[in-house]
């Protein structure tokens, strides 16, 4: 039993959670946008898949908000670049060294934080949902933790 679940562990990051082509995204990092509920503006610093569809951290009046496509539109004006470009795309197969054997990992979210890129991948299987149900799957890491993996 003990190897089917290390196998397990081992193999379920080849598909992709949100299936055979990544959804369009609404906006880009470093976007402006605008708030569907008020006239307040503010910018996309990350973006995170979740519940089978994309969440937006937006910037607003020095908080970060966290909402979807529908919450917001966007300006097409990006702001000038503060930060270098990301390593990682969202959707690059990378190696994580979680145990005595580096594990493949899917990106799934990336977010700017104090000039820096943090990416997004899951440290467990959805499959095992049942475990450690009340903590997140995801884990956020520098791209210093990440070796890209041409698949």
């Amino acid at each position: 039993m003990i190897n089917q679940i290390v196998t397990l562990e081992s193999c379920w990051h080849s598909s992709v959670p949100w299936g055979k082509t990544m959804p369009p995204l609404a906006v880009q990092i470093l976007e402006k946008v605008l708030l569907s509920s008020s006239d307040i503006s503010g910018y996309c610093c990350g973006i995170q898949w979740e519940r089978q569809e994309w969440i937006y951290a937006i910037v607003c009046c020095r908080e970060i908000l966290y909402l979807p496509q529908r919450e917001f539109s966007g300006t097409k004006l990006v702001e000038k670049a503060t930060v270098a470009t990301p390593v990682f795309q969202l959707g690059d197969v990378v190696e994580v060294d979680f145990s005595e054997e580096p594990a493949r990992r899917i990106i799934q979210g990336i977010f700017s934080l104090k000039n820096n890129w943090l990416y997004a991948v899951e440290w467990r299987s959805p499959n095992l949902s049942e475990m450690a149900s009340a903590q997140s799957r995801i884990i956020w890491l520098a791209d210093v933790d990440l070796v890209k993996v041409n698949v």
